[in-house]
Parts: C-alpha cells; sequence; structure tokens
C-alpha cells in the first residue's frame, strides 16, 4: 500500500527507507463509507417519520496517521511541523491512495483541523492528518476517446438500446458514428466529461431521454468545456457560454452501469470531434 500526501508517498513498511512510512492502523477510516444524511420528518400523531426521497452521502472525513524518522536527532518533529505547515493551506492535497493493482483519488482533499505531532524516539515522529473533502467519492485512473461529428440523417436515427444503453459496442470505444457507451464497474455514480472541437454549427448529446443541446457554432481550433455542475455549465476556450445550453439533461453512470450515448453535430467540418473522459475501472464510495 502506497499513500500519497501533496507529492510525498509513504509506504506500508515500518521505518522504510525513506524515512515516511503509514503508522499501523494509520488508514483504517480510508476504508469506512462516508455519513449518510436524509430528511427525517415525524408523521403528525402518528409513528414513525416520512420515507425520505432519496438517500445522499454527506462529505468524507477520515484520520491519516504516519511516522517520520529524520537522519539527526530531534530533527523529526521540526521537519513534520515544517513540512504539515507548508501543505496545512493548499485547496487540494492530491490524497491517493495506492492498493490492489490500483490508485484511487480524492477531489480537491484538504487539512480540516490541527495536525497533531507526538514524539517516540529522538529521531522518531508521529504525526495525524485530518483529511476533509466535499466530495466523498474515491476516483481510479481517468481515461478518455473521441468520437468523430456525425450527421443527423433525414427522418432521424434508430438505434437499438437495452437499459438505457446501446446494444453493442465496448465501453470507451465507437461503434457506430456518434454512438459510444460509457461503463462504471464501481459503486458509485460519476458525470463523464465532455470537451467538444469544432467547426460545428451545434450539437446535441442525447442518453435515453435526457438530452445536452448547445445551439451555437463552436468554431475550428476553439474548445468548449461542458460540466454538470450547477445546472450545467459551459466554457468555451474559457469563456463562459452557458446561455448558449438549450438543454442540460445530465444523467450520471451509476455503479456497476453501462450508459449508451449519442453525439450528433449540426453541419460539422473537418476535426469536429467530442472528447469524452470517463473512469473505466469505476468510481467508489
Amino acid at each position: 500500500m502506497i499513500v500519497e500526501v501533496a507529492g510525498r508517498r509513504f509506504r506500508a513498511v515500518d521505518r522504510h527507507p525513506s524515512g515516511w512510512w503509514i503508522h499501523t492502523n494509520g488508514l483504517d477510516e480510508w476504508w469506512d463509507s462516508p455519513e449518510t444524511r436524509f430528511d427525517d420528518d415525524p408523521i403528525p400523531g402518528q409513528h414513525g417519520s416520512f420515507a425520505p426521497d432519496a438517500v445522499l452521502m454527506s462529505s468524507r472525513m477520515f484520520a491519516f496517521t504516519g511516522r517520520h524518522e529524520s537522519v539527526s536527532a530531534e530533527w523529526a518533529e521540526r521537519e513534520i511541523r515544517t513540512w504539515a505547515a507548508a501543505i496545512a493551506p493548499r485547496l487540494d492535497l492530491g490524497f491517493s491512495v495506492y492498493n490492489a493493482g490500483r490508485w484511487l483519488h480524492l477531489r480537491e482533499a484538504k487539512i480540516r483541523g490541527r495536525v497533531r505531532v507526538r514524539e517516540i524516539t529522538d529521531r522518531i515522529c508521529e504525526f495525524q492528518l485530518p483529511i476533509w473533502t466535499h466530495d466523498p467519492r474515491k476516483y481510479t485512473d481517468q481515461d478518455s476517446f473521441k468520437v468523430s461529428a456525425t450527421v443527423a440523417p433525414s427522418g432521424g436515427l434508430r438505434f437499438p438500446v437495452v437499459d438505457g444503453s446501446m446494444s453493442f459496442g465496448e465501453s470507451g470505444a465507437v461503434s457506430f458514428p456518434g454512438v459510444f457507451r460509457v461503463s462504471n464497474p464501481g459503486t458509485a455514480d460519476y458525470f463523464p466529461t465532455f470537451k467538444v472541437s469544432g467547426a460545428l454549427g451545434g450539437f446535441t448529446i442525447t442518453s435515453e431521454n435526457r438530452v445536452i443541446e448547445y445551439a451555437a457554432p463552436v468554431a475550428a481550433g476553439q474548445e468548449l468545456v461542458l460540466s454538470p455542475y450547477l445546472g450545467g455549465l459551459a466554457a468555451l476556450d474559457g469563456v463562459d457560454s452557458s446561455h448558449n445550453l438549450t438543454q442540460a439533461g445530465w444523467v450520471p453512470v451509476n455503479g456497476e452501469q453501462t450508459r449508451g450515448y449519442f453525439f450528433n453535430a449540426i453541419d460539422p467540418g473537418l476535426g469536429a470531434q467530442l472528447e469524452v473522459t470517463y473512469y473505466p475501472k469505476g468510481v467508489f464510495w
């Protein structure tokens, strides 16, 4: 096992030659699921409460405990406190864990609270980092693929759909012009990221009956990035162009689900394409 924090790696070996290692049971809380939250509204004059519409996950917080051995006596505590003070203000610690052949990454993890340090010997000190992240998911490594623009034939296009997904083609592959699939072998839902390159006169990205529609041109050499957050955002070469999103039917890829999409461009030029970023090894709670 490896833990990476702000570029520094900790190994699951006591007194690792690097001088930094994971303390025994120092990552136990990492494996716990985040707390659930939902409305608990009592039924007036009756036993129990109304059933909630959804069960949501809260932000994730846990402690990471490690140890450091210094080369010279009485330097370990000073080195830990100096390092912790330097990374404490960061908005993203770059916190990742490698275990069982894969990396799991937290999004914008931060130190929330006080870093505790205690001396074990004159050369070894133990520290505890209180880690917090607004997003409780654990993300595997990203990958991406590209989908060439396609023109909708007159009268519309029909293609087979099974359980919300095209019934042909592999995840991360394009098996029919404009048609692609994204799978999630994990347990937590997530949204793929879409980036569109011109030239084209507008486009739609459809999954089942949910549609993302951008009703404006994207010129050759321009890039449009689509985000599902805050109701749907679009940035054209870094400038907000969300007013051109006439439909924002974002839909996540749930755990253990494969979802199919159709990318349909208006008057696409040479090189017009959609780039899809996703997590082929899944996203987990």
